[in-house]
């Protein structure tokens, strides 16, 4: 397809990616994460480029310096992006604190959600949208970055902005 899109995969645990060399998402924490990568995980995909997320609980600000640590950790340099998992949750209050702890540390944080509800959440550095028509797309929302647009057994599949790729704003 001649889309000026990066293709990524995304899953709950690193092996259900298999050998992949587009772009990886995992888990990096949150309270409501399923399953949280270790830095073993995110070993394994070293040459890719990786978008990590964290699943939003209630406590944003708290949450922004735990996240902030976990990147740390897993030494994310500032200047990368990361994914707020929201789901179909709208809480201007929590994206707001949780943007702002990681944004202060220079990371760009997109919040990421279904289509029907996403979009009554501060757009910080952009969207992440779920819109599981099954073919690759974009969708068409001015703040979309990212578009989840495939769901399957043991990763899903997304679309990213080939020009964020190219400007370097992805983890490598």
């Amino acid at each position: 397809m001649n889309q000026p899109y990066a293709r990524g995969r995304d899953a709950a645990f690193a092996s259900g990616l298999g050998h992949w060399d587009g772009v990886v998402l995992g888990y990096f924490g949150g309270p409501n994460a399923y399953h949280v990568w270790s830095p073993q995980d995110w070993a394994i995909y070293k040459d890719n480029l990786k978008i990590p997320i964290w699943v939003g609980g209630l406590e944003g600000e708290a949450e922004g310096w735990a996240a902030l640590q976990a990147l740390y950790a897993l030494r994310v340099p500032s200047g990368k992006v990361i994914v707020l998992d929201l789901e179909t949750r709208i809480d201007k209050t929590y994206v707001d604190a949780f943007g702002g702890v990681l944004q202060w540390a220079g990371f760009k944080v997109w919040p990421y959600g279904s289509t029907s509800s996403i979009f009554g959440n501060p757009q910080l550095n952009g969207y992440a949208v779920a819109d599981p028509t099954g073919v690759e797309h974009m969708y068409p929302h001015p703040g979309v970055r990212m578009t989840q647009y495939a769901f399957g057994p043991n990763y899903d599949e997304d679309a990213i902005k080939d020009w964020l790729v190219q400007q370097g704003d992805l983890w490598q």
